[in-house]
């Protein structure tokens, strides 16, 4: 019996994601990659020392986003963080110009941190969520200019 691809959604489910996340940590492992076919996932476990952004209600009181405005969306929900705990140097800004597929952003969930990927290349018009806001899944975090 030939055996069917497993695909990438099998692993990015936010459950299975916090399971992965919580047998890293029991196992003091600082990183695991998945790669199917169609997509990968990399899950980097934060320091012990961080601790999670305050949790912040969503924002709903911002002006409507266009659908040709989106730069990126929040691949899940969770805390947003313009930059990577390890490396908070490297925040992209309004302004910035950024490529198909580049890290923007993450979403944090406890000690999972997902990266936002840019949806289409462009310049930052503007960073729509808060640093520590909680986002849900597919909130516009950043904008283009149209």
């Amino acid at each position: 019996m030939k055996r069917q691809p497993v695909s990438i959604s099998r692993y990015s489910e936010p459950g299975t994601i916090a399971d992965l996340a919580a047998h890293l940590e029991r196992n003091n492992i600082s990183a695991i990659e998945i790669e199917t076919p169609d997509g990968s996932l990399k899950i980097v476990a934060m320091a012990g020392d961080q601790t999670p952004a305050a949790l912040r209600p969503i924002e709903t009181n911002k002006a409507p986003v266009k659908a040709g405005d989106i730069l990126a969306r929040a691949p899940m929900a969770g805390i947003f963080t313009a930059a990577h705990p390890q490396r908070p140097d490297r925040v992209v800004q309004a302004g910035q110009s950024v490529m198909k597929g580049e890290i923007v952003a993450f979403v944090t969930a406890g000690l999972v941190i997902v990266p936002v990927i840019a949806e289409k290349a462009g310049t930052v018009s503007a960073i729509v969520a808060e640093a520590g806001a909680l986002v849900g899944y597919g909130s516009t975090l950043l904008k283009t200019e149209t």
